[in-house]
């Protein structure tokens, strides 16, 4: 058993979606060069939790589980891309979640049945994460007014883990929480 344990909240993405993501990637890699997360698997980060002790989160994951089968699968839309200003030097462009009243009352349900708050959280995929303002600039004219429709539904939270001070801490699955089995009208 591992002392610390770091856990990662995701919401995967269909294969195909995922392959889209990363030919974005590759072809941002094409017009500025390398970045961090350029070939990192796409997907939609809830939560990041850092530094605990498996004896405690562990239930609380199982308890989490409990009040998430409850809950309704969610279809989600894609509409475009936007971008993050993380500071005057780097930028993330992202495909943009369309805010619909659904999909933000079951983000807001979500984040609720989850037990936890997320400041000024806004669900998005990650194409180029903390690049410089200058790359930025060359390459967001190539996102700005690109068409990107794509809809999938989610059926289930991956929660990731990691021991925290491990040499080579790699994220593997340690469970996956199940949305009940019918979509609902909010």
């Amino acid at each position: 058993m591992t002392a610390y344990a770091d856990y990662l909240m995701i919401i995967s993405l269909p294969a195909d979606l995922v392959k889209e993501i990363s030919r974005y990637k590759r072809a941002s890699v094409n017009t500025i060069g390398h970045f961090e997360g350029m070939h990192s698997r796409a997907y939609i980060t809830i939560t990041h939790q850092v530094r605990c002790k498996p004896f405690l989160a562990q239930p609380a994951i199982q308890r989490m589980g409990q009040r998430l089968s409850t809950m309704p699968p969610v279809e989600l839309y894609l509409n475009g891309f936007d971008h993050f200003s993380h500071s005057q030097t780097t930028k993330t462009i992202y495909a943009k979640i369309e805010h619909t009243g659904r999909a933000e009352n079951w983000f807001k349900l979500l984040t609720m049945q989850m037990g936890i708050k997320v400041k000024g959280f806004v669900p998005h995929i990650t194409i180029a994460k903390n690049i410089p303002v200058t790359a930025f600039n060359k390459l967001w004219p190539n996102f700005e007014r690109r068409e990107f429709k794509h809809s999938f539904i989610v059926n289930n939270l991956t929660i990731l883990h990691r021991d925290t001070f491990a040499e080579h801490h790699e994220w593997k699955v340690y469970r996956e929480l199940h949305f009940g089995n019918k979509l609902l009208a909010f």
